[in-house]
Formats: C-alpha cells, sequence, structure tokens
C-alpha cells in the first residue's frame, strides 16, 4: 500500500515536470514593429436594378364605369381593388424618396472606402431620370 503511495506521488511529479517543460527558464522577449500594408479586396458593384413597369389609376366615381369596362377588357375580366388615401399616396412617394437618399448615401459610402483603400480618386456622380422630373 505504501509503495502503491509513493508511486503515485512520484508520477504526479514527473507529469508535472514534463508538462511545465521549458517554461522555468525564462526567455528574452524581443519585439518587432512591422507596417504591414492592408490588402483588402475591392468587391464588385452589385448590378444595376431591372425593375417592371407598374401602372397607378386614378378612378373616382365619375369615372368609374368607364375604367371598369376598359381595364376588364384589357386584362381578362379580372378586376381587383387595391385603394390607398390621397395621404396615403403621398407617403408612399416621400418614402420612395427616402429609399433613393439612403441608397445614395451608402452609394457614396462604399466609394469613399473604395478610395482609401486603393488611394484612386473618382467622382461621385448621381443618375436622375429624366422622366421623374416631369
Amino acid at each position: 500500500m505504501r509503495h502503491r503511495r509513493y508511486l503515485t506521488i512520484w508520477s504526479l511529479v514527473l507529469l508535472l515536470l514534463i508538462s511545465s517543460g521549458c517554461s522555468l527558464i525564462p526567455k528574452e522577449v524581443q519585439v518587432q514593429t512591422k507596417f504591414v500594408e492592408k490588402q483588402i479586396p475591392i468587391q464588385g458593384h452589385p448590378k444595376g436594378l431591372n425593375l417592371f413597369p407598374m401602372q397607378f389609376y386614378a378612378v373616382t366615381e365619375e369615372n368609374f364605369e368607364e375604367f371598369k369596362e376598359k381595364f376588364e377588357k384589357e386584362n381578362g375580366g379580372r378586376l381587383v381593388y387595391f385603394a390607398l388615401s390621397v395621404p396615403d399616396y403621398e407617403n408612399l412617394s416621400l418614402n420612395m424618396g427616402e429609399l433613393k437618399r439612403y441608397i445614395e448615401q451608402q452609394k457614396t459610402i462604399i466609394i469613399y472606402y473604395e478610395q482609401s483603400i486603393t488611394g484612386i480618386k473618382a467622382e461621385v456622380t448621381v443618375e436622375e431620370n429624366s422622366e421623374a422630373k416631369d
């Protein structure tokens, strides 16, 4: 029993010495500073939007019957109503303007970071749709 106890203690001491390895001997640490130029790949821009055409109709009580006949003839007799009040339509227009502003600001930020990475200065151009101005 005693022999087993000594064997266990010596095994633990030996395991401790082996696991500590060279950590008991202090080493001198040298610190070097190297300036490394960052290599960040520039990603391609996403393809442009391909929006599908939409058409809004302004229907009142006065032109409802005429609109209904014309619409059913053009669209195969299926008539579905989606109604927006005038304030809701204005809000829809304002929301689209906000989306456009947000996208343009994001584009400007992306171009800024691309220029800061590559060092190439480019002009930011905002394209205006001539039909939207009319």
